[in-house]
């Protein structure tokens, strides 16, 4: 049997995560989500949850540059950057030095490894300019095992971005990924959900 899905958060109504939806958080800069087809409809997928708290937010779902081709190639590259790591990249803190200011911050969502295949398949993305963090908050994803230990889920990486160089409060975010994670895990046996938890 089909399960029924919640109309305005489109998880299953089991795991509705409306109740922990807050006012939209205004961000300035777009927020353009690069996501590879195998994390669409995976429950614990977060860009579905960026897409219900952000107010400028736009997914595409791909695997090359091809399929991304008629959205990259209108953004301003002037002012569009890629968050990703790298030694050409610079600092988060320091977005406020470039010059013009960033309006459109591409995110590619995958694990680590179809992100870098993206990457490696979107040559556009080697021409932008490249954001990362010298610094990281803990990770609060706790029921999806991070791959490196500088991982943060996609809305982690997304609302520490848009907090440093947006100045929003990215609180609404992050209650709604708890909130997701304690509808995910309420109907675990008391000794499955421990694995997650424990320190």
């Amino acid at each position: 049997m089909k399960r029924t899905n919640c109309t305005k958060c489109h998880y299953p109504v089991t795991t509705c995560v409306c109740d922990y939806v807050s006012e939209k958080v205004k961000n300035r800069t777009k927020i353009i989500i690069l996501q590879h087809p195998d994390e669409v409809n995976l429950a614990k997928n977060t860009v579905r949850l960026l897409q219900l708290q952000l107010s400028d937010i736009q997914v595409v779902v791909g695997e090359s540059g091809s399929e991304f081709a008629s959205v990259l190639m209108g953004l301003p590259k002037e002012s569009t950057a890629l968050l990703y790591p790298g030694e050409s990249s610079i600092d988060a803190h320091d977005c406020s030095l470039l010059s013009p200011k960033l309006t459109h911050l591409v995110v590619i969502d995958g694990t680590w490894k179809k992100t870098n295949k993206i990457f490696a398949l979107t040559p556009y993305l080697h021409t932008l300019q490249k954001i990362s963090f010298s610094a990281i908050p803990e990770n609060q994803y706790r029921i999806r095992k991070a791959e490196q230990s500088y991982s943060l889920s996609t809305l982690e990486a997304v609302g520490h971005f848009i907090h440093i160089v947006d100045g929003c409060d990215n609180q609404p975010l992050l209650h709604l990924l708890n909130g997701m994670i304690e509808q995910q895990t309420k109907f675990m046996p008391d000794h499955v959900k421990a694995r997650y938890f424990e320190e």
